[in-house]
């Protein structure tokens, strides 16, 4: 007897097999006919958790690439360390999903740029995961000036900006330079830049 595969198990392989393929061919290169070959479904199948590719797409950044990040940055925070610890590992290319290889660069990153322009929906959703990021770094920043930690004259909502901003520039020269030393030189400068925004008796 053949086992029915639970529908919410069916949804998570079509989403996790899409999300693969637009992080390596971007959105414009998506064709649910991959999709199915790669998952073995039918497009019947496809189609009835995802009504057309838009959907299928808006999915992928709202159940995964959301998801898994602010998943990602909440573990962070919930470790309880020092807030410019948290903020630099949240810039960590070996701990955020945006690690991906210097190849096919960060997934959110390119979907942004692809997107933005031609499709509000994405633009909104892509732009409400760095913005999340953005807001968790502010409210460390403000943590760390009342707990001393942090220079009290840092504006958190324009350093915070400036980090991801920073961050996101970081991810597309890595893309255009296949540099790994040069991307490991950035992040590790962000990283100081970072640190700078400690009072001196914090790095004493």
């Amino acid at each position: 007897m053949v086992r029915k595969k639970n529908p919410q198990q069916t949804r998570q392989q079509i989403l996790e097999v899409t999300a693969d393929l637009i992080h390596r061919h971007g959105y414009k290169g998506l064709r649910v006919d991959e999709v199915v070959e790669k998952t073995g479904l039918t497009k019947g199948a496809i189609y009835h958790h995802f009504p057309n590719k838009q959907a299928l797409g808006y999915a992928v950044v709202d159940e995964l690439f959301h998801k898994q990040f602010i998943d990602h940055l909440n573990q962070l925070v919930e470790t309880g360390g020092e807030p410019l610890e948290i903020i630099a590992q949240s810039f960590n290319p070996t701990e955020t999903m945006c690690e991906a290889d210097l190849e096919v660069g960060c997934p959110l990153t390119n979907l942004g740029q692809e997107m933005s322009y031609e499709d509000e929906g994405f633009r909104v959703r892509i732009n409400s995961i760095f913005d999340n990021w953005s807001n968790m770094i502010a409210g460390l920043i403000k943590q760390g000036i009342e707990d001393g930690s942090i220079k009290p004259t840092t504006d958190p909502v324009k350093t915070s900006r400036f980090l991801v901003s920073s961050f996101q520039g970081i991810q597309c020269n890595s893309k255009c330079t296949q540099d790994v030393e040069r991307f490991k030189d950035n992040v590790e400068f962000l990283e100081s830049v970072i640190q700078g925004l400690a009072m001196e008796s914090a790095t004493a």
